[in-house]
């Protein structure tokens, strides 16, 4: 028997969720906060982390808040570099990034990606102007300067530029605001980087069982044997779990971390996805501290690394420090499973979902 079912349709809770036995949290979590940090900043976290010439470097975000007074928002947003030898003791740099742009500098950038692509290091990043959130990337030229080769128009956020080509064409991932008050992951290319087009939707919510409100690309993609590994956030609200701070915002989300496996060919094309979280907000400087973090119960990844025999990922916690985790390429791989996206594009109208033309499902 067939049943009409809408994939769109308002999600119930998602429950507890737990952390999957094969990531591995580093035991001198936090790998970095604001008190590492040279110059004034009440919180360092959300870093993008890649090895680049034998080196490892992380771009963090970095806030200020006003009168250093966390109840009277936030005054400055930026992005610091910070280095290391061995991707766990990090030394920041004296003063933050300057992302320069046709002669100007753009202020309030963050949530920055890492990407070696083509023995140059880019940083991608989100440009908080008061027309939007505008996407863009830059490439390094040495000390804390970064020129600026793209930026998009609104509203976006989570871009990420991809370490790799598809038959000539580079890539990157991205996440745009919909009417739908759904956030999910698409893709574009470009033969240029400047010029991008041909985009498509890659990952939806309505693909992640542990995600009801937003899911958003991590680190750049690493590349296996079997295709290209995508870490995501994912993001699900229960007003149950709703927190009231002290200026009155309240917040009911949780961020965890899941990844998807993409086919090298055809990064649209998922081949297998977690179904559960690999990693979910649990220890001391993740969650439970209302008055030291900016938000609770947040894991934002945005740096992976692959060395010889495990993977490292890097996150941001609780919206207030940068952290890391290890796990196992082979056993991650076990916690995957085939997956067929729920429609290959966004091209279903409401029409087509009102005159039942799509979500038919078999039911028992």
């Amino acid at each position: 028997m067939k049943t009409f079912i809408d994939p769109f349709e308002k999600k119930p809770p998602v429950g507890p969720l737990a952390s999957s036995p094969v990531v591995r949290r580093y035991s001198g979590n936090p790998l970095l906060t604001a008190s590492d940090v040279p110059f004034p900043c009440h919180l360092a976290f959300n870093a993008g982390v890649a090895k680049f010439n034998g080196r490892y470097y992380m771009a963090f975000r970095y806030d200020t808040f006003r009168e250093n007074d966390r109840n009277k928002g936030l005054i400055v947003s930026g992005s610091g570099l910070a280095e290391s030898d061995d991707g766990l003791h990090w030394k920041a740099h004296e003063k933050p990034i300057t992302f320069h742009w046709k002669g100007q500098s753009l202020g309030w950038v963050n949530d920055a990606r890492l990407t070696v692509l083509e023995g140059k290091l880019y940083l991608s990043f989100c440009f908080n102007s008061l027309h939007g959130e505008r996407p863009g990337f830059a490439e390094w030229k040495g000390g804390d300067d970064f020129e600026v080769v793209c930026l998009g128009i609104p509203a976006q956020r989570n871009m990420v530029l991809c370490p790799y080509r598809i038959d000539g064409r580079y890539w990157r991932l991205e996440r745009p605001v919909t009417r739908r008050g759904q956030y999910d992951i698409w893709a574009s290319y470009s033969t240029d980087l400047i010029h991008w087009g041909e985009a498509g939707l890659l990952l939806g919510v309505e693909d992640v069982p542990f995600a009801d409100f937003k899911i958003g690309a991590a680190a750049p993609p690493l590349e296996t044997e079997e295709g290209f590994l995508l870490f995501f956030h994912a993001v699900d609200n229960d007003p149950a779990r709703e927190i009231v701070y002290p200026n009155g915002a309240r917040w009911c989300s949780r961020y965890t971390c899941g990844a998807v496996l993409l086919d090298k060919k055809d990064p649209f094309e998922i081949l297998a996805m977690t179904r559960k979280p690999l990693l979910v907000p649990e220890t001391d400087y993740e969650t439970g501290n209302m008055e030291l973090f900016w938000r609770e119960n947040v894991i934002f990844p945005c740096g992976a690394v692959m060395e010889k025999d495990v993977i490292r990922l890097y996150y941001g916690a609780g919206d207030y420090s940068t952290c890391m985790a290890e796990m196992d390429p082979a056993e991650l791989r076990g916690e995957m499973a085939p997956y067929t996206r729920k429609t290959r594009e966004a091209v279903v109208s409401p029409t087509e979902l009102w005159n039942g033309c799509y979500g038919w499902e078999e039911k028992a």
